[in-house]
């Protein structure tokens, strides 16, 4: 989906704390979800003098609509998205959000979008054990500028694919809180993730008959 011109764009290189790059970190091969949190700080004066800090601040406030959201920025509050994204199933990965060394293959995945929040979800396997279905979820919140990454191990499923989920741009912001993420393994493994508390609901278990 496209849009006009994106102010969260501008209010990343200002406040810089959203890092071009995301988690490299592998899982093991236990079956408790492990959690990691990106946490960036804001950058230094980089050399920039006074005269062409000041110029970029009137550059920003035409640009962004006034000094006001200007020096929202400076306080390290962020911007509201300019559209909502849908909640949908994704063929490939969102990103992907995650490294090869973390999820690999990328099956598909899922995302959705509000003008404060943003949720995606990588699904795949752990590359370093095939057995392993993982579902990567990251969120990031617009307006206090933070992302966070959770990986979810499936043991026992193999390489798993969402296929089933909410959809649609009336549940775009319900369904990052409390969406039910349907998914089937390769070893025939069923079962549901809760966004509510990132927990796994197994339905069908790999050789089970039902």
């Amino acid at each position: 989906m496209t849009s006009g011109p994106d102010r969260r764009g501008a209010a990343r290189g200002l406040s810089a704390v959203l890092a071009a790059g995301l988690l490299a970190a592998g899982c093991g091969g236990g079956d408790e979800t492990t959690t990691t949190t990106a946490s960036h700080g804001q950058a230094g004066n980089n050399g920039i003098s006074a005269q062409e800090k000041r110029a970029a601040t009137r550059r920003l406030q035409r640009e962004l609509g006034g000094k006001g959201t200007v020096s929202r920025l400076k306080r390290g509050r962020g911007l509201p998205a300019t559209h909502v994204r849908p909640a949908a199933i994704v063929p490939d990965a969102p990103g992907p959000f995650f490294s090869s060394d973390v999820i690999y293959p990328f099956t598909n995945g899922w995302q959705a979008g509000d003008k404060r929040s943003y949720t995606a979800i990588d699904a795949g396997a752990n590359p370093a054990n095939p057995s392993m279905g993982v579902l990567g979820i990251f969120r990031q919140d617009h307006i206090k500028v933070t992302q966070s990454q959770k990986v979810v191990n499936v043991p026992g499923a193999g390489t798993v694919r969402i296929v089933r989920a909410p959809e649609g741009a009336a549940v775009a912001t319900s369904a990052q809180r409390t969406g039910d993420i349907e998914f089937v393994g390769s070893r025939g493994v069923r079962g549901t993730l809760h966004l509510s508390d990132d927990s796994v609901t197994i339905s069908k278990r790999a050789g089970s008959a039902t």
